[in-house]
């Protein structure tokens, strides 16, 4: 039996989350330990979920926008891309990426260790390395778990991974299909339908909701639909699936409740995910889950065990990269109490990465008419927008919704190109408590899309000298 080596900190996990944790506690001078069970470093979100996708769907807007002729260049293309062709840059980016954490955890003198972990006691983890090697065991003043999350796979989907896939083993799909049904509306499921039809595959977008998105502010998301549909994206909305059948190597056909039979050759099952909380042992720690086996913590990410802490997709909303590494710095600057001011804001910036583009942060109408909130409305259409022109990207909205007493931001909802980064401008303001007379008087560089802001500042402004008439 080898001999127990003792850490300060344990971080089980290299995701987002669990990369964010062991730099974090090795800035503060301790021995960290990382413990990841795949050969590979960087999690879902690395080589399933937000970096592959992103990286797919840029190659796929920029071929979209090559092939409109949006500058005037007529170029060329060969009849029938590859998905080799398409997933070249995605495969360098999670390269970089790989090598780049590799780096990161060398140069902080983090340990990582290959192997699947079990909670022996609140402070022992069992250890199976990944090689076939001895078992053998670890000890820590702490823990963090930042073990994410897996796709929600329903009992009725025939999973093959040649024509049923989940959102984990879609970028694994060897030839391009030419109709695909995609089972679930949410965020994973917008940004695949988008990617698909822009390549020029009809594409099936089943919701069982009425709307795309229901948590997006309402006037996005029927903007969003609206531009789904011109390119060519059926919505099948309020439908749910009874089952799926696979008719030959290329037909499969999807079975609505409403007796609507889809024929199409590729069916991607997008109907949420589920923490990976189980196998860890935390029962006998004394760990408390909830639903789909998210881990309860604490408003500083602490467990029912008090040395025990939980950050990233493994506790539930909003499960996001961006939020993911804030809670995991609260959590470690909590647990060597080194925690000051340090909080996760009220509001949090929300990216998803259709075609146009849809990002959020604060309160949307339906929120604020619900709370009985007066708020007011600027817009600008991307339209307006010299930049978004020489772009050739027009479509899509910026809109602010603010108190007319006090002129404060309340939220910002964009829809169109660059939305995920133009948000943070808005949030800033919004976090410093300023007015929408900042964007009316600030200097924007120009051509740039930052300049939307104003224009909605405006809009909003003459909204209010209208009704004071």
């Amino acid at each position: 039996m080898q001999d127990i080596r003792h850490y300060d900190i344990i971080v089980i996990g290299s995701g987002p989350a669990g990369e964010k944790s062991a730099t974090q506690a090795s800035k503060l001078k301790k021995q960290v330990a990382l413990i990841e069970k795949s050969p590979r470093l960087g999690g879902a979100s690395l080589h399933t979920g937000t970096i592959p996708s992103k990286s797919l769907r840029e190659t796929v807007l920029h071929l979209s926008l090559l092939r409109q002729q949006t500058h005037g260049i007529d170029i060329t293309f060969k009849e029938n891309l590859t998905t080799q062709e398409l997933m070249y840059r995605k495969e360098m980016v999670i390269q970089d990426q790989e090598n780049s954490l590799q780096r990161n955890f060398e140069k902080n003198h983090i340990t990582v260790i290959n192997g699947t972990p079990l909670f022996q006691s609140a402070s022992m983890l069992g250890i199976t390395p990944a090689d076939g090697s001895e078992k053998f065991e670890i000890t820590a003043d702490y823990t963090i778990i930042a073990t994410g999350s897996s796709p929600h796979r329903p009992k009725w989907a025939p999973f093959d991974y040649e024509s049923v896939f989940d959102s984990d083993t879609i970028l694994d799909i060897k030839h391009l299909p030419k109709k695909v049904t995609i089972i679930g509306a949410g965020v994973i499921g917008c940004e695949y339908a988008s990617i698909f039809s822009k390549l020029g595959i009809r594409v099936n977008l089943i919701a069982r909701n009425r709307n795309v998105l229901p948590f997006v502010d309402r006037q996005i998301a029927e903007n969003l639909m609206y531009q789904m549909r011109s390119q060519r994206i059926t919505l099948r909305l309020g439908e749910s699936v009874e089952g799926i059948e696979k008719i030959s190597a290329d037909e499969v056909h999807v079975k609505l409740e409403s007796q609507k039979v889809l024929p199409c050759s590729t069916v991607l099952v997008a109907t949420g995910r589920f923490a990976n909380s189980s196998g860890l042992n935390l029962d006998k720690v004394g760990v408390e889950l909830g639903n789909n086996g998210v881990i309860k913590t604490n408003a500083n990410f602490q467990t029912a065990q008090p040395n025990i802490y939980a950050v990233g997709d493994v506790i539930g909303f909003p499960s996001l990269a961006s939020t993911s590494k804030a809670q995991a710095r609260i959590a470690v600057l909590h647990a060597f109490d080194q925690l000051e001011s340090e909080k996760m804001p009220s509001d949090l910036p929300l990216g998803i990465w259709t075609m146009p583009a849809v990002s959020m942060v604060g309160k949307t109408e339906e929120e604020l008419t619900d709370a009985c909130i007066p708020y007011e409305i600027g817009v600008a259409h991307f339209k307006e927008i010299s930049r978004a022109h020489i772009m050739g990207e027009e479509e899509g909205i910026l809109k602010l919704l603010f108190d007319p007493e006090n002129l404060k931001i309340l939220g910002v909802h964009i829809i169109g190109p660059h939305a995920s980064e133009l948000i943070h401008l808005g949030h800033s303001v919004m976090y410093f408590e300023g007015t929408i007379k900042y964007f009316m008087n600030t200097v924007f560089n120009s051509p740039t899309l930052d300049e939307a802001y104003r224009v909605a500042a405006f809009n909003g402004m003459n909204r209010l000298d209208h009704e004071s008439l």
